[in-house]
C-alpha cells in the first residue's frame, strides 16, 4: 500500500482508505474518488497537480491531499 503521491505516471491501483477531516473526505467522494475505485496516475511531476483518471473523468490533485490517499498498486 502506497500513498497516492508515491505514484509515478502510468501506475494503477485501487484506493483502499482515504484519510483526513470529515470535509476533505467529503470534497474527494464528491467527484468520485472513494473507496475501491481504480485509478491509473497519468502524470506526478514535482510542483504541479497530481493527474489521475477515475471512473472515466480525469482529476487534478494537489499534493498534500493526494498523501491522505492510500492506494493498493497493481501489478503491471
Amino acid at each position: 500500500m502506497k500513498k497516492l503521491s508515491e505514484l509515478c505516471g502510468g501506475s494503477r491501483g485501487t484506493v483502499v482508505e482515504i484519510t483526513g477531516d470529515n470535509h476533505f473526505q467529503s470534497r474527494i467522494t464528491s467527484i468520485g474518488l472513494t473507496v475501491g475505485s481504480q485509478i491509473e496516475v497519468i502524470q506526478n511531476s514535482k510542483k504541479q497537480p497530481l493527474l489521475l483518471y477515475n471512473r472515466d473523468t480525469m482529476v487534478a490533485i494537489n499534493k498534500k491531499e493526494s498523501e491522505k490517499i492510500m492506494v493498493e498498486v497493481v501489478k503491471q
